[in-house]
């Protein structure tokens, strides 16, 4: 048989059409996402409302006495820079009273803080590391000031306190009152918190 009468091999056809268009309902995926995030934020905004609102609503100002007390500088420290530089930072504030038989020391850092729950969970975590025991640590009512607040005793170098720590938009604190020779009332202690909240921070 003649060379060019044997069969010529098939071209090979490539499909080279551009890809079809997505589907319609892919198409609509990426607008539909992008709603659902932005009702996710708006829901943020609406349950989170109340904590931007109080990011930096107050500041810290003690007062000059407290429940009797008068104040110590030579036991106070002013305010020191904080962990977050310039904008925060830690006081000490003490009252003394009764011949120093009656004692309140208070820390605070002014910074502000998102979720105060969280920011008083590891206040307390920082504590604990450093050895502080509280017993029958409990939350409580935080008072008009508002944010989380934690109150309980322990037991440092023999004297027996009553402790309550709190945390807010503004800051977070410790307030801590002692009474030589007797075990203090955790109830009083956590009315006095509240107390001192309300006239230490001022509105910003």
């Amino acid at each position: 048989m003649p060379e060019n009468d044997h069969p010529q091999p098939e071209d090979v056809l490539v499909d080279v059409t551009p890809a079809a268009p997505c589907p319609r309902p892919r198409r609509r995926l990426w607008p539909a996402l992008g709603a659902v995030a932005l009702l996710g934020a708006g829901t943020f905004g609406v349950v989170f409302a109340d904590n931007f609102a109080n990011l930096g609503a107050y500041r810290y100002s003690p007062p000059k006495s407290f429940t009797g007390l008068a104040y110590a500088p030579e036991a106070s420290r002013a305010k020191q820079p904080g962990t977050l530089g310039s904008e925060s930072g830690v006081s000490a504030t003490a009252y003394l009273g009764d011949g120093d038989r009656s004692t309140v020391f208070v820390t605070v850092e002014e910074r502000h803080i998102f979720t105060p729950s969280s920011e008083l969970d590891d206040l307390l975590a920082r504590q604990r590391a450093d050895g502080i025991r509280l017993d029958g640590f409990r939350d409580v009512d935080p008072g008009e000031r508002g944010g989380a607040m934690k109150c309980g005793t322990t037991v440092f170098q023999g004297q027996h306190l009553a402790v309550c720590d709190w945390a807010d938009g503004s800051m977070w604190g410790t307030y801590t009152e002692a009474e030589s020779g007797a075990v203090p009332d955790l109830g009083a202690a956590v009315d006095h918190a509240r107390d001192f909240r309300r006239q230490a921070e001022v509105p910003s």
